[in-house]
């Protein structure tokens, strides 16, 4: 079972920088990520293994839908459900919000998992998938399962 923190609104930074401060500083990350940025309405979730962050995610409510952005997960922790257990807690996050889900990647199996959600490709460039979906559809199954998830929301 996955702890999920959630830091949103007027959140504690220092002990979120504390936590993902690697993420934006390390050059290695920035390769990875070059598009990561924390922006004041981005909300993060975060699960910790052996006292550090292993994976996170992020979504922003925009005025016409939600943008799920920043979707990472340590090397040593992949395939493990961790990606799967932050993806689930951002639809039930949303899942009140009568909005569509958009969001973007450059990786096959992400884009694949997305799909499997009923989200369906609305644009594509040279490295990336634009996808899009409606939360209500897929929160409604995931809350059915949820019941063993230990969420923490508002750390």
């Amino acid at each position: 079972m996955n702890k999920i923190q959630c830091f949103e609104g007027k959140y504690d930074k220092a002990l979120f920088y504390s936590k993902m401060g690697r993420f934006f500083a390390e050059e290695r990350y920035i390769r990875q990520m070059p598009y990561l940025r924390n922006e004041p309405d981005r909300i993060w979730f975060l699960i910790e293994k052996e006292g550090q962050v292993a994976a996170f995610s992020s979504l922003m409510i925009k005025n016409e839908y939600i943008l799920f952005s920043t979707e990472y997960v340590e090397i040593r922790y992949r395939r493990q459900g961790l990606f799967k257990a932050l993806t689930d807690a951002r639809f039930v996050y949303c899942q009140e919000l009568k909005m569509p889900v958009h969001t973007s990647t450059s990786i096959e199996f992400i884009k694949d998992y997305y799909m499997r959600y009923g989200f369906v490709i609305y644009r594509k460039t040279k490295n990336y998938w634009f996808l899009s979906g409606k939360i209500q559809e897929v929160a409604y199954g995931v809350h059915k399962r949820e019941k063993s998830r230990n969420l923490l929301f508002g750390a």
